[in-house]
């Protein structure tokens, strides 16, 4: 990549970890599209799971007096094999098609609150809830790259307090992106040949994840519901816009 390609993917790290510092979520997918840009998503959704694996971690330490582990821990105890199921299946179904029905999935629940509680009926009650979304989750991250919208939901219904949501989604996410590491690393993915990407990516979010966490404690829990349904109906239309036109 070139040294303005570099400096683009700097750019989107900071402002969208500072957006998901903020809002939740939002960053991820704003990173995914600038990578797209430069690479192949055979080698975009590995780099861009290093970089929001230290996006999600720096914001869960910032936050770690916040976050849930009874929901951590069930949410990741299917990831590594669900994962490694998904990636048996990766380029069989159509990506685009995927993302397009996690999008429509995501912006049916964050506005029908009682379709988000009968699916959440589905999968079980309480902090139970999370062990099958965590499967569901690990499986679909590896064909598709993008899984947050959909599940984030889930997290703000269980986790009303902005920091407690905001930390352990991070720490939830945290624990994706790494079993998506292993696994790309298992398949043979050559990380050092991407170590200024990488470099630049990481340093990028951790500032952007400090300077959101400081906006994210001066809001009020009703400003964040607001921030939190705006991002995620934005990211949502745009996965949708922009598995279309591709």
């Amino acid at each position: 990549m070139s040294g303005l390609e570099l400096c683009l993917v700097g750019v989107a790290a900071l402002i969208g970890s500072a957006i998901t510092a903020v809002a939740g979520l939002g960053g991820g997918i704003l990173l995914l599209s600038v990578l797209l840009q430069f690479l192949n998503p055979l080698e975009a959704i590995p780099i861009h799971a290093v970089i929001q694996l230290a996006s999600n971690s720096s914001r869960a330490v910032i936050l770690r007096k916040d976050v849930d582990w009874a929901v951590v821990w069930r949410f990741a105890l299917f990831l590594l094999p669900a994962g490694a199921a998904g990636l048996l299946v990766a380029g069989v179904f159509p990506v685009n098609i995927g993302r397009i029905l996690i999008a429509v999935f995501a912006l049916v629940l964050v506005w029908w609150p009682q379709g988000l509680g009968k699916i959440a009926s589905l999968l079980g009650s309480g902090r139970r809830t999370f062990i099958p979304l965590g499967a569901i989750a690990g499986f679909l991250n590896i064909p598709f790259g993008v899984t947050g919208p959909a599940i984030a939901p889930v997290f703000r219904a269980e986790l009303p307090l902005r920091t407690a949501m905001v930390a352990t989604f991070a720490m939830a996410q945290t624990s994706g992106h790494l079993a998506k590491v292993i696994l790309f690393t298992g398949d043979g993915f050559a990380y050092l040949d991407q170590l200024a990407l990488l470099a630049i990516g990481i340093g990028s979010v951790i500032v952007g994840t400090w300077l959101g966490t400081r906006v994210l404690k001066r809001l009020s829990e009703v400003l964040f519901g607001h921030f939190f349904r705006f991002a995620l109906t934005a990211i949502s239309l745009r996965v949708i816009v922009s598995a279309v036109i591709s």
